[in-house]
């Protein structure tokens, strides 16, 4: 009995031995030493986008780790227990919202923009005729008053004596001729007056109506910053972490713009899946805020790689 007990004890110790070893070994592991096979659970199509489609982001997501890591890491499995799942809600509503007041803000920034060229077209050519008007304005009243000169220098020296005494024919001609210029030219400036008059009141129409909408989006603008421009927290998906030990667990992505904010979701969902945390530089994709439709690139940055290399050990 005493030798039974003995050997119990023997492959016990044995037994704690090896659990041990197993352990050690496990924490000298790195989450990238082992695939993570993935399958897409729930599907909601209310997104307008095919399961199809869907799958290929997430291999284009994977794909910005794996080119890092020099191997496939994220292998598609319809039978994997973790869960890949798009699922609808307000979420989702608040993005197609704001698209919407996007469109709405791009449509008043294109009229505004439209107006703004047209009155400053308009302003130019009104300025054009404005100086046009003023160098003839000044032309007129300098042969006007040359003339008026003329005209009484001859009528004191015709004073008492015909014309032919102190003028001669030509001399008398010629002023009759600019008697007729300035005539016209007074006639024309008038007609040029009154014209520049009615520009002035479609100008000062187009200004009014350009003014107008160029409030209505700062309206607009100052309503979609406030509601919009602080950003969001990256919980337009997230990762749940599962059992450690068969690695189940899933992401769901609740709402995105486009493809391209998509599948930078999903490439930093898959980088929590890793094991990465997020990263203090905003144009990194584990940085912990973003945008819909952001414009961050999905390529990995310097603090990226720094992460990555802490979790995978990167040799």
């Amino acid at each position: 009995m005493k030798k039974f007990r003995q050997f119990v004890s023997t492959v016990f110790l044995i037994g704690l031995i090896i659990a041990s070893a197993y352990f050690l070994y496990q924490g000298t592991r790195s989450p990238c030493d082992k695939k993570l096979e993935y399958s897409i659970g729930r599907f909601d199509t209310q997104f307008g986008l095919s399961k199809e489609d869907f799958k290929s982001y997430i291999i284009q997501s994977g794909s910005v780790w794996e080119k890092v890591l020099h191997k496939k890491q994220f292998i598609y499995n319809p039978n994997a227990s973790f869960k890949i799942n798009l699922i609808y809600d307000e979420r989702q509503l608040e993005t197609m919202q704001k698209q919407k007041t996007e469109s709405g803000l791009s449509a008043v920034e294109d009229i505004f923009k439209k107006l703004d060229s047209e009155f400053n077209r308009f302003k130019n050519q009104y300025n054009q005729k404005v100086s046009s008007y003023e160098s003839a304005l000044a032309i007129y009243k300098s042969r006007k008053s040359a003339y008026d000169a003329e005209v009484a220098s001859w009528n004191r020296k015709g004073k008492g004596a015909s014309a032919d005494t102190y003028a001669s024919k030509s001399t008398f001609q010629s002023l009759e001729a600019e008697r007729q210029y300035l005539n016209s030219e007074a006639q024309n400036l008038n007609n040029e007056a009154s014209s520049i008059n009615t520009l002035t009141k479609e100008l000062n129409a187009l200004l009014a109506e350009r003014n107008t909408k160029a409030a209505e989006y700062n309206r607009v603008a100052k309503a979609y910053n406030s509601k919009y421009n602080g950003g969001l927290e990256f919980n337009q998906a997230e990762y749940k972490s599962g059992n450690s030990l068969d690695q189940a667990g899933e992401i769901n992505v609740y709402q995105f713009g486009n493809k391209e904010d998509l599948v930078l979701a999903l490439t930093h969902e898959l980088g929590h899946a890793l094991g990465m945390d997020h990263v203090e530089n905003p144009k990194s994709i584990m940085y912990f805020l973003t945008g819909v439709n952001a414009e961050t690139s999905p390529t990995p940055t310097a603090e990226d790689l720094a992460e990555l290399n802490k979790v995978c050990k990167i040799k």
